[in-house]
């Protein structure tokens, strides 16, 4: 039961950071290498906020209006000004973000291990299994925010402008939609997702330079769901938790990150736009 509950908070933490990826890929066709940075460093900032005497209540709000206000300043500063360029060009912009976040956990925290103290520390006993309240609050945060993302993608204007930009951008633009607006608030968004997810990490387990990694998980399961479906990582998140986990819990810590990485290549041979993506067009040279 233990497992199974680790399972289903490291699932809820992949697919939410996931679902950011994949929030900014349907609006920009930019593949954010940065999840993982962005995530840590935005957990940072509220477990700096915990340690400056702020309330857990007060302290993940500071983290999501810093969110908020990283996203803008990624289009605004960086995004907006290489719009329909090359592919390559925005992704070789995430990589550029990642390493520039990866200095300033340094400069600003420090770089070790944080944990975020949101007053779950105790275990509770079912049957004969022991659960984490940390894990517990983990899954349920992270499946509540994912809720409240499908929520506002499916049913608010936002939600309609940004798959209508998603689908056909010229038409959206033809029939007034403000599309550096929309893909504005998708940056926004998806870094408001990274940070949730950093959070959530942090609060199951700690924040680090190192905690990065849970970025090549959550992309990972993008790839093996889709990097334009949103239903697709979803299942990419969970063939990632319980690969990694059972792998860890069954073979070899040390090889976690092997068999999801192994699924991904096995899935990019079969179906390279994964298991619910959409087949993109392209030009061979």
């Amino acid at each position: 039961m233990s497992l199974l509950l680790t399972i289903v908070a490291t699932w809820g933490i992949y697919t939410l950071l996931g679902i950011g990826i994949v929030l900014i890929y349907r609006t920009s066709r930019v593949l954010n290498i940065a999840g993982g940075e962005l995530a840590i460093f935005l957990g940072y900032v509220v477990a700096w906020a915990i340690a400056e005497g702020f309330p857990v209540a007060a302290a993940v709000p500071i983290g999501l209006v810093a969110a908020a206000g990283l996203g803008l300043a990624v289009f605004w500063l960086m995004l907006r000004r290489i719009m329909g360029q090359p592919p390559h060009v925005g992704l070789m912009m995430t990589v550029g973000i990642a390493i520039l976040l990866n200095g300033l956990i340094v400069i600003l925290f420090g770089g070790g291990n944080v944990t975020i103290d949101a007053g779950f520390s105790r275990t509770m006993a079912l049957g004969d299994a022991i659960l984490s309240e940390r894990d517990l609050a983990a899954a349920a945060g992270a499946w509540v925010s994912i809720a409240v993302l499908a929520l506002v993608y499916r049913v608010t204007d936002l939600g309609l402008q940004m798959r209508a930009v998603a689908e056909k951008v010229m038409l959206s633009a033809q029939r007034g939609v403000n599309i550096n607006r929309i893909v504005a608030l998708s940056w926004v968004l998806g870094v408001i997702a990274a940070a949730l997810a950093g959070t959530l990490h942090g609060e199951r387990a700690f924040v680090a330079a190192s905690a990065a990694v849970i970025g090549i998980n959550a992309l990972l399961a993008c790839l093996i769901g889709g990097m334009d479906s949103l239903r697709g990582v979803v299942i990419g998140g969970l063939v990632v938790a319980v690969s990694e986990n059972l792998t860890a819990y069954h073979v070899d810590p040390r090889y976690a990150l092997l068999a999801p990485v192994g699924l991904v290549l096995i899935t990019l041979v079969v179906r390279p736009w994964g298991l619910l993506g959409t087949v993109e067009e392209f030009h061979r040279v």
